[in-house]
């Protein structure tokens, strides 16, 4: 028979103490999970650390933020007409300009040795031409002086057969003598015709030359007038009112046709371009209103204009803008522009929370404006950059902890101090 020390020191009573430690301990790991993971406790905010929201009613507009620069609507590269050496810079970029502002002196001696002879040649062509007129004035005047020898000499002719047949016909004089006059008569009849067909025909053969030597005159001027305004456009002009944007060579560079010289713009004539992301411009319009941010002022612009292709990521949108703008305007500016997709009144509208994420629905913490914040289930509507639109969960003027509170989204409610 066992002793009661031998009894108490048996397998099985050890077993019974083993079995009911762990059970103790179960019980104490699962009172910590209740107390921790199912949110049967509080945690506890201090106010100054955290961001509240009220919910107010009023407008939401849906909106697309995207970066981008004004651009003017008129602009110019100059270029080079000829091969050249940029002798002086007369204007920096910066400088307001107007169409007949000089930028640019070049020096070409090839060009100006080339509009020299073609004036010398044009001079040669058009005095050609004048004496060309003279030489037809004094053929006309022959050939109507030889038309005019020619009938008298035929009258001479007719009165001279006319005396020889009479003579022939009384047997003064020999047959032969008589046809010699009648042949004559004959031969100034047709040199006659000929001479008067010549006269006819001479006004429209003079005319056909004059236009060929014209012709030549004209081909003569414009190269003169192209050379000409080669020869002016040494002096590169700004072409337009606006501003000097660039300018791309330095005094002494030896330049080609066609090298580009500066760039001018319109300083007052801007639209904004806008880089929007892919994935956003699909809810972009034509005429949709957008607000270009300067930093300085905000200018209210249209939409005018989507590009077709997408280049980095981004495709770029213009934006039609008023005729005036702010002083702080000019080309490349630095923006940011707000394109609004969508306007919703009279709803019920909440600063986005830090931790805002695309969703219909979420929990927020609303806040009781003493000392507690219970959880509670919201549903969302369209967004804005920094507002959301409230369709069930919260009213008019409750408020709502903003700031993330993602490490308690298991409890249910927090203390806030």
């Amino acid at each position: 028979m066992q002793t009661i020390l031998e009894a108490q020191a048996s397998p099985d009573t050890s077993n019974r103490k083993i079995a009911g430690i762990s059970v103790a301990v179960l019980a104490l790991l699962l009172l910590i999970y209740f107390v921790f993971f199912t949110g049967s406790s509080e945690a506890s905010l201090a106010s100054d650390n955290i961001s509240i929201g009220t919910v107010k009613k009023g407008s939401l507009i849906q909106d697309i933020r995207a970066p981008g620069n004004l651009v003017p609507n008129q602009k110019q590269w100059i270029s080079a007409r000829a091969n050249a050496k940029v002798e002086k810079r007369l204007l920096e970029p910066g400088a307001k300009v107007d169409a007949g502002s000089i930028i640019l002196t070049l020096d070409s001696p090839d060009l100006i040795r080339a509009y020299k002879q073609a004036k010398i040649q044009l001079k040669l062509v058009s005095s050609q031409l004048n004496a060309l007129g003279e030489i037809q004035k004094t053929a006309m005047r022959e050939q109507q002086a030889k038309v005019s020898i020619l009938e008298v000499e035929k009258e001479q002719a007719i009165d001279d057969r006319q005396a020889k047949q009479k003579l022939r016909e009384i047997k003064i004089i020999p047959g032969f003598q008589y046809n010699e006059a009648v042949l004559r008569q004959k031969r100034l009849t047709l040199e006659l015709d000929i001479e008067r067909y010549k006269l006819t025909q001479l006004p429209q053969l003079q005319t056909s030359l004059l236009k060929v030597e014209q012709a030549k005159l004209e081909q003569q001027q414009l190269q003169v007038s192209l050379l000409s305004e080669q020869v002016e456009r040494l002096n590169v002009r700004a072409g337009m009112q606006g501003i000097l944007q660039s300018v791309s060579v330095e005094q002494g560079q030896q330049v080609a046709i066609g090298a580009e010289l500066a760039r001018v713009a319109s300083q007052d004539n801007l639209k904004a371009e806008l880089r929007v992301q892919e994935s956003q411009v699909k809810d972009i319009v034509i005429g949709q209103n957008v607000v270009i941010d300067t930093r300085r002022s905000k200018i209210i612009g249209q939409v005018s204009r989507i590009d077709p292709a997408v280049v980095a990521g981004t495709v770029t949108i213009d934006v039609k803008l008023p005729a005036s703008l702010p002083i702080e305007a000019r080309p490349d500016l630095r923006v940011e522009g707000i394109v609004e997709i969508q306007r919703l009144d009279n709803v019920l509208i909440l600063d986005k929370p830090a931790n805002w994420k695309q969703t219909k629905n979420a929990f927020l913490f609303k806040y009781d404006g003493d000392a507690l914040a219970t959880k509670t289930k919201v549903s969302y509507g369209i967004s804005s950059v920094s507002s959301v639109q409230l369709l069930d969960g919260l009213k008019v003027g409750e408020k709502v902890i903003l700031s993330d509170l993602s490490k308690y989204s298991q409890l249910d409610s927090i203390a806030v101090d």
